[in-house]
């Protein structure tokens, strides 16, 4: 996967003196002559998003992300068209602030376009065929989109539009660039190009008006990633904000004033306070995209989300601003695209201010190209939908890294991502995805701000506030050791491995007490989105489960026979002390006196440890079992989606309970595949509707069919 020399001639450059400054973008522009229908290869590397344009069509989107020190190269096959001119015209954002995306390090562009082994254009602090643009159209000093990701989009166009993209620009006011010199490893991408299938919403629409109330503005408390600037997050206090987003959104009322179809041709002009709601269906992730031209002086705001609150968008969220603010002069026609991918069912566009015209409202799908089955014959209709669904939220989360969710965090974590690997091996027949994402755990000498050994919750991305989960970093592990045994691992990894899972053994046995358990983990200790959660301390039973199964895995990956034997002590210690009343138990407290109390807390999701750590074989406490099965879960506080009901209908297919598996899968999942077409994190309506983990939903779905075939 490596290599040191994916480019010829191409350096990586930035703009002199926009080094380090928050959320900048820049256009880069090449134009070459060729023979007609020449095939030429576009290597490309940036940080920290690009947007690729050839002869002004949208050509691609990347990077795939990767560690800190090192950058993965694209590489994009062109062909020119019949007057054998190429333009280039790559855009490149930085965020410039700490965020899950990716890693926060110094920004820059490297790129050159080959045809055979001749080099025809490269970035380069001097000559080499790419000019650099500063982008002004973008408004710099925004609000945060979430804590988790960058910036909101806000923009300003001049009456031109995006007059950069057209043929035959060339920049009126070129940048000088220096080579960034920040050490970097060229790693390959490795997996498939995203692809960009282009959807449009419903043409019955709702229309009416909207209002202002400052009260209700003052009344509401932004969220601490906007108003407890630079402490929760980097970036702009509210008072160096440019046209501020927030106040506008909390204030927001609507009035319906009806529904109908829009015109054949789409288009239709709305006025100062004037607003229409789109609906596309189900939830989509992608480039939102318009044809606007203001007759007047207007600014405008698309607002989107994955559902409705109270027939509209709800704006003011806790968790993320879901809007794009846009301002436009009166004049030529302006095709917008955001420069980042959004995830949305419904669409509501108003105009603040002025008049606009529209036409071609769509959405332009970013997601996982690979072509994928239906899966087995004769599936009844259900079970069909909500397949389709857990592959549509596959190919939403598994483009480079294996997302949560494609919203409001875009972060590569780990346990969702076991989970989705599954899904990746069963659906495309490989793993490519997964083998980057290991890969980006791997190649790094070293985690700032984690202590030693510790590998971040979700990467590529930056441990914000020194947060980490330990228990991730144990599934980290386990899913080390089954991609080796089930799927494909470069046989040149093992030293990257031994480093890796060596310095997590070291680092956990420093908490390891007289019973040989974990007591007292450091940060953030989970084991899943329920009560569990409160028993996390100060020893936690599903933990240590978890973490005699990681060190029967790093026994596997070490060659180290010591480690499994201290997985059977630990597994014995749990026995002995968690097992009450037949169930397990979730915890222990330490007494003022040092004794450790047994606490009567008990989970569903404890349980499912027990048989997913292999605390029990599969035979083991078939009472406890039986009662499970039969959903008898008086005493036990219930499981939620992720990870606990997952565990249970993978262990009832194991056990043969295909009657009980089916129908629980689908009480859980089919009233999510038919409200959004994707399928949620969590059982209820509380968090995102599009989670990449559960796309292992499919392989469920497929292994009951399996079975139902053989029976």
């Amino acid at each position: 996967m490596i290599s040191k020399t994916a480019f010829t001639k191409a350096q990586p450059v930035w703009p002199q003196g926009l080094a380090g400054q928050m959320n900048t973008w820049v256009s880069f522009h090449a134009r070459v002559e060729l023979k007609a229908r020449s095939r030429a290869t576009l290597r490309l590397a940036a940080a920290t998003i690009y947007r690729l344009w050839v002869n002004g069509e949208l050509a691609g989107h990347g990077p795939a992300r990767t560690g800190h020190h090192h950058a993965r190269v694209d590489e994009h096959v062109l062909t020119s068209p019949s007057t054998g001119v190429i333009e280039l015209v790559i855009e490149v954002s930085d965020y410039g602030v700490p965020n899950f995306v990716a890693p926060h390090e110094p920004a820059f562009c490297c790129a050159e376009l080959v045809v055979g082994r001749k080099v025809l254009a490269h970035t380069a602090a001097r000559g080499g065929g790419f000019v650099a643009e500063r982008r002004e159209e973008r408004v710099q000093r925004g609000e945060r989109y979430s804590y988790q990701r960058g910036f909101s989009e806000a923009y300003r166009f001049s009456a031109e539009g995006n007059f950069w993209l057209a043929y035959g620009y060339a920049p009126r006011a070129p940048l000088p660039l220096g080579r960034v010199s920040y050490a970097r490893t060229w790693l390959r991408r490795g997996m498939d190009l995203p692809e960009f299938p282009v959807l449009r919403p419903a043409a019955r629409v709702k229309f009416g008006k909207a209002s202002h109330s400052s009260q209700s503005a003052a009344a509401y408390t932004p969220m601490t990633y906007v108003s407890d600037v630079p402490k929760t997050s980097l970036g702009w206090p509210l008072g160096e904000i440019e046209w501020p987003f927030f106040g506008l959104l909390a204030g927001l009322r609507w009035r319906d004033q009806g529904a109908g179809k829009l015109a054949r041709s789409g288009a239709f002009t709305l006025k100062a306070r004037e607003w229409r709601l789109f609906d596309f269906g189900a939830i989509h992730t992608g480039f939102l995209a318009a044809k606007l031209r203001a007759t007047k002086p207007a600014r405008l705001v698309l607002l989107f989300d994955e559902a409705l609150t109270d027939g509209h968008i709800g704006v003011t969220k806790a968790a993320l601003v879901n809007g794009i603010r846009i301002e436009l002069a009166a004049g030529a026609p302006l095709d917008f695209m955001t420069f980042e991918p959004h995830t949305l069912r419904h669409l509501q566009v108003l105009v603040w201010e002025g008049e606009v015209s529209f036409s071609d409202v769509r959405l332009i799908g970013f997601r996982n190209g690979h072509a994928i089955g239906d899966g087995p014959k004769n599936l009844p209709t259900v079970e069909r939908m909500v397949r389709r669904a857990a592959v549509a939220t596959f190919r939403q989360n598994a483009l480079d890294v294996f997302m949560d969710c494609p919203s409001r965090e875009r972060a590569g974590w780990l346990c969702d991502s076991l989970f989705t690997a599954r899904a990746e091996w069963h659906l495309c027949g490989d793993n490519p995805i997964e083998r980057a994402f290991l890969e980006n755990y791997l190649r790094p000498a070293k985690f700032n701000g984690l202590p030693r050994g510790m590998v971040p919750m979700c990467y590529p991305a930056e441990p914000l506030q020194g947060q980490f989960i330990p228990n991730w970093s144990m599934f980290f592990v386990i899913q080390l050791d089954e991609a080796r045994r089930e799927r494909r691992l470069p046989k040149d990894w093992r030293p990257l491995i031994e480093r890796r899972v060596r310095g997590l053994v070291n680092y956990f046995r420093q908490f390891e007490n007289e019973h040989g358990l974990l007591e007292k983990l450091e940060s953030w200790v989970f084991v899943e989105w329920s009560k569990a959660n409160d028993f996390t301390q100060d020893v936690n039973f599903p933990t240590n489960m978890l973490y005699a199964a990681t060190l029967r895995a790093a026994s596997r990956l070490l060659g180290d026979e010591r480690l499994a034997k201290k997985a059977d002590r630990v597994n014995a210690a749990v026995r002995a002390l968690a097992w009450r009343d037949g169930r397990f138990v979730d915890n222990a407290i330490r007494a003022k006196d040092g004794n450790l109390t047994v606490t009567d807390n008990a989970s569903e999701v404890c349980q499912y440890y027990a048989w997913f750590t292999g605390q029990l074989a599969p035979t083991e406490e078939p009472a406890l079992w039986r009662r499970l099965v039969r959903t008898e879960y008086n005493g036990l506080y219930p499981a939620n989606a992720f990870v606990g009901k997952l565990l249970r209908l993978e262990l009832l297919i194991d056990a043969g309970e295909f009657a009980a598996a089916r129908r629980e899968l689908l009480a859980s999942f089919a009233p999510m595949a038919r409200q959004t077409g994707t399928l949620w994190e969590m059982l209820d309506a509380s968090a995102s509707r599009d989670h990449g983990f559960t796309s292992y939903v499919a392989v469920l779905i497929d292994r009951l069919a399996e079975a139902k075939m053989r029976r």
